[in-house]
């Protein structure tokens, strides 16, 4: 009888769902990293780095089809209120001018982890939008959901990891 209820449990236990991870700085170290961007016809960057105390700083950039910068990201995830936070806020390619307000960042709360992969749920006036990573070896996938000017709006970037 022993063999057959073995033979029997490994079928129940491949099916079982993956468990999620807690969501926690230290679950999201594998973003660490430069990826560039290969699935769009200008040059892009995304970079992410461990911060002492173990916080995550990232940055961005892409440029115009002729090569100017278009924009400049700045990021960070750390803790608030128990949870991990996504925080960040584009300017133009100059610096000059921010894109979004200019006394809060945009913000999202990890709301979904498993062992690579992420999803950002927006807050406040980005509830409703949504940010996810995922990684597989040295591709890191990006999908954004947004909302601008009502209406939804979807950015995906496939990006391979570079040397540094």
């Amino acid at each position: 009888m022993r063999p057959i209820a073995a033979v029997l449990l490994v079928p129940l236990l491949a099916a079982a769902p993956a468990r999620a991870e807690t969501c926690t700085l230290e679950s999201l170290h594998w973003l660490q990293g430069a990826w560039s961007n290969t699935a769009i016809d200008t040059a892009g960057e995304e970079r992410w780095v461990l911060l002492p105390g173990g916080t995550l700083a990232g940055s961005a950039w892409e440029t115009a089809k002729d090569g100017t910068p278009h924009f400049v990201e700045a990021l960070s995830l750390a803790p608030s209120d128990g949870k991990v936070t996504l925080r960040l806020r584009h300017f133009d390619g100059t610096l000059a001018r921010a894109w979004e307000d200019k006394t809060a960042p945009v913000t999202f709360i990890a709301s979904q982890c498993s062992l690579q992969s992420v999803v950002f749920e927006g807050v406040g006036p980005h509830a409703g939008e949504r940010i996810t990573y995922a990684r597989t070896k040295d591709r890191l996938s990006f999908v954004g959901e947004f909302i601008h000017k009502g209406k939804p709006h979807r950015v995906d970037l496939e990006m391979s990891r570079t040397g540094d």
